[in-house]
């Protein structure tokens, strides 16, 4: 790992969160599009060096189907919600693809993740009234979200790290859901949506690239004479 590397992008990635969340409430498109999607893209820059192939390419496919739909979400076009959340399901997916490829389905967890269960339906069933049109997209995309923090739960290591991850991630899509078609876009409520999400991925690449670098020292270890 390049050490200066890493805590440049990553401090870039804080600062351009920090830039975008303070200055949320007075700005729109197209300062949007450029402010939103920055966070990710240091993340996306800090993800090219410090993690293995294995889960490389679906983790910044995960971040680049996110960095889309940010995008998305910030242009002035009638299907812009739908293309939003098309790209947050692609992203689902890498997510779900890459906790596989990591994933010790041994240890169970399903109280935890019956309790999470319960927790997105009472959130679902609260907004599907509002729903409208959205309610298939708001559905699929869902079906997607269930799996991928079942996986997520079941990571070989640092599990609490990722865990968390994916649970801000669904706090974020509940909290932007009640924001979207209850409140109407409420500014504060804005804001706790950005910040939750992007807590979720920091903690996703960080807790990825730390069970990369144990993997390999667990592997040198196994690899010592005697």
């Amino acid at each position: 790992m390049s050490s200066q590397y890493s805590k440049i992008n990553l401090a870039l990635a804080v600062l351009s969160m920090l830039i975008y969340l303070l200055s949320l409430s007075y700005i729109d498109y197209p300062a949007t599009t450029i402010l939103k999607p920055l966070p990710i893209v240091f993340l996306i820059l800090f993800s090219l060096k410090n993690h293995n192939p294995e889960v490389k390419s679906l983790l910044l496919a995960a971040l680049s189907f996110s960095l889309l739909g940010d995008i998305a979400l910030t242009l002035p076009l009638d299907l812009a919600l739908q293309l939003a959340i098309l790209s947050f399901i692609l992203a689902q997916y890498a997510y779900i693809l890459l906790f596989l490829r990591i994933a010790d389905f041994q240890h169970k967890r399903l109280p935890t993740f019956l309790a999470i269960l319960i927790f997105l339906t009472i959130g679902f069933y609260t907004i599907y009234p509002y729903l409208g049109e959205m309610k298939v997209p708001v559905i699929v995309y869902t079906c997607w979200l269930i799996p991928m923090i079942f996986c997520a739960l079941h990571v070989k290591q640092h599990t609490s790290i990722v865990s968390l991850g994916a649970f801000l991630f669904l706090f974020s899509d509940l909290a932007f859901a009640v924001n979207q078609f209850i409140f109407a876009n409420d500014r504060l409520i804005s804001i706790l949506v950005m910040y939750l999400y992007y807590s979720a991925q920091f903690l996703l690449v960080l807790g990825t690239s730390v069970i990369k670098n144990i993997t390999i020292a667990n592997l040198e270890l196994n690899r010592s004479p005697g």
